[in-house]
């Protein structure tokens, strides 16, 4: 990053170690991101899919709308539409008009076969994951879950104060 910027021509910032940090950490992400869906996709499961069937399978057997589910798939609720049309397909969800209320309210729940595609799908998960972070060490683990938390606050802060300035981040 570093030299990036001096190659540009440009001034360092005060603290150019964040950046190369950030960087690194994206990597990293992007890294477990890849080896999940090298194991996860060819089973049939995109990272949305599995994200929308772990909240299903937490609030079974209430059901859930598509705009519920829409922030924990990081997805909009237009693209929603297309997960569940997904996950449908494979037998794995039903979505029903609510006949009681308005009638375009739509409610997801999980079938017998979803939550057994789930449930095998989840252990695989927690099985990875635990091989992932095994080599460190428990007070590593915990600055770990302190980090990886202000970062995702972060993230979100910088979502929103784009969202309402967009012309900021276009300033760069």
């Amino acid at each position: 990053m570093e030299d990036c910027l001096r190659n540009a021509g440009k001034p360092l910032p005060d603290d150019s170690r964040s950046g190369e940090l950030l960087a690194r950490f994206t990597a990293s992400a992007r890294a477990v991101h890849h080896g999940f869906m090298r194991s996860f996709g060819p089973r049939g499961w995109t990272d949305h899919q599995f994200m929308v069937m772990v909240v299903l399978s937490a609030l079974d057997p209430a059901p859930s709308s598509p705009s519920q589910l829409a922030p924990y798939a990081t997805i909009t609720r237009a693209s929603m539409t297309d997960v569940l049309d997904g996950l449908i397909r494979k037998g794995w969800i039903v979505r029903r008009r609510d006949p009681r209320t308005d009638r375009r309210m739509i409610w997801v729940n999980l079938t017998p076969k979803g939550r057994k595609a789930i449930a095998e799908a989840a252990s695989l998960y927690l099985t990875m994951a635990s091989e992932i972070v095994r080599p460190l060490p428990p007070g590593d683990l915990a600055a770990f879950e302190r980090i990886c938390e202000r970062l995702r606050l972060a993230g979100e802060a910088l979502a929103a104060q784009t969202a309402q300035s967009p012309s900021s981040v276009h300033s760069l």
